[in-house]
């Protein structure tokens, strides 16, 4: 049977397909930067629309005093806003995906009979955003209820150590769910020559944008080969932006931490062989796991991109947080819906969510579990 959700990667290769038969053999840096923008639109659009297919909304109602005894939405739907990251990456797709598993409106069809199997009366706002550091400061701010951080960020801000040793801590962060893992890509040119990491001095770098957990990383990959931030020409674009730069010949190399097989990553590669990764070396790894950072060995498989060979690297885990006053009714609910079945036959079925599964949901986590969501995983017998 076919399955409804037609996986992200599938969209984007129709999309950059269709463009490149209407193309000329020599493409201009101006067409190659409106097909990154493309896929990165499309991305974003294709999850909106396969969520909302789950949540219709205003079901019409045979009878016109049924309709007007419905009460007033307004009244009854309550918001969860999900700080994510820029459009086109994976922590908006995630936005996308999570939000849709966790909400049903009011309005929407029966769990079951084409809606969503979420928390009743509830609507998610996907709230775009760099990344990690900003959902963090969104959270301490309240402009967002939840947020996707990195779990080696999260533990940071926590305790107050590492990039957050001269800040307040902040102690109320509380963890929702681990989701997946994330590997640091380390993307160059070929014709750049850099055959390994130490070669990036005096390369043109995009390190990721500012309050990123990618540019995080990156620091501390760097400062394990002893390469300070002035001995490259360092960029701080975001994933989009940044792609869209070492396409146009404007960057030798890009890191960029996020799940594999991202569907920006996978057009790359299916569109170019200009391409390939770079592997950290074994002696920089286990100098940043002594740090006590919460990133662990990880092994990109070969063809997980066309034709790049496994890439040793290292990764951290996405986490799903939240705060200590947030409701633990709600947070309890959130966290049931994420890890029911319907959820569940949802992220198999999607590029990014694929990875998601409740085996690993408390992978990660270096700081308390919000009792909401304690509550559901004592219930499963999964011990924190």
């Amino acid at each position: 049977m076919t399955n409804k959700w037609t996986p992200i990667l599938f969209l984007l290769f129709s999309c950059f397909v269709s463009f490149a038969q209407q193309a000329t053999v020599t493409i201009s840096p101006t067409e190659l930067e409106k097909i990154i923008d493309k896929i990165a639109k499309k991305s974003a659009q294709q999850a909106i629309n396969e969520v909302l297919k789950k949540q219709v909304k205003n079901v019409k109602k045979t009878s016109k005093n049924a309709t007007k005894e419905l009460p007033s939405q307004a009244n009854l739907t309550k918001t969860l806003r999900i700080g994510s990251g820029s459009i086109g990456g994976n922590y908006f797709v995630l936005g996308e995906l999570v939000g849709g598993v966790v909400s049903h409106p009011m309005g929407s069809l029966p769990c079951g009979a084409g809606g969503s199997c979420g928390v009743a009366n509830l609507q998610s706002q996907n709230v775009t955003s760099a990344g990690s550091i900003a959902n963090l400061a969104a959270l301490q701010k309240g402009s967002i209820h939840t947020g996707f951080v990195q779990s080696d960020i999260a533990y940071s801000a926590y305790t107050g150590t590492g990039i957050y040793a001269n800040a307040k801590k902040q102690g109320n962060l509380r963890a929702i769910a681990s989701l997946y893992p994330e590997a640091i890509h380390i993307i160059i040119r070929k014709d750049a020559k850099i055959n390994d990491i130490s070669k990036l001095v005096g390369k043109r770098v995009s390190l990721g944008a500012k309050n990123s957990g990618t540019l995080q990383g990156a620091k501390l990959v760097l400062e394990a080969y002893d390469i300070s931030e002035d001995k490259i020409k360092a960029q701080y674009f975001n994933s989009t932006d940044s792609i869209k730069a070492l396409l146009k010949g404007d960057l030798d190399a890009v890191f960029f931490t996020v799940g594999t097989s991202a569907p920006i990553l996978n057009q790359l590669f299916e569109n170019s062989d200009e391409f390939t990764l770079l592997s950290i070396g074994n002696r920089q790894r286990q100098a940043i796991f002594k740090q006590g950072h919460y990133f662990s060995p990880f092994s990109i498989a070969e063809n997980t991109y066309k034709d790049v060979p496994k890439t040793d690297t290292i990764s951290v885990y996405a986490l799903w947080l939240t705060t200590d006053d947030a409701d633990k009714k709600l947070v309890y609910e959130i966290t049931k819906a994420l890890w029911g079945a319907p959820a569940t036959q949802l992220f198999e079925s999607s590029l990014i969510g694929h990875y998601i599964n409740v085996e690993n949901s408390l992978k990660g986590i270096g700081i308390p579990l919000h009792t909401g969501a304690k509550k559901y995983y004592d219930e499963i017998g999964k011990r924190f």
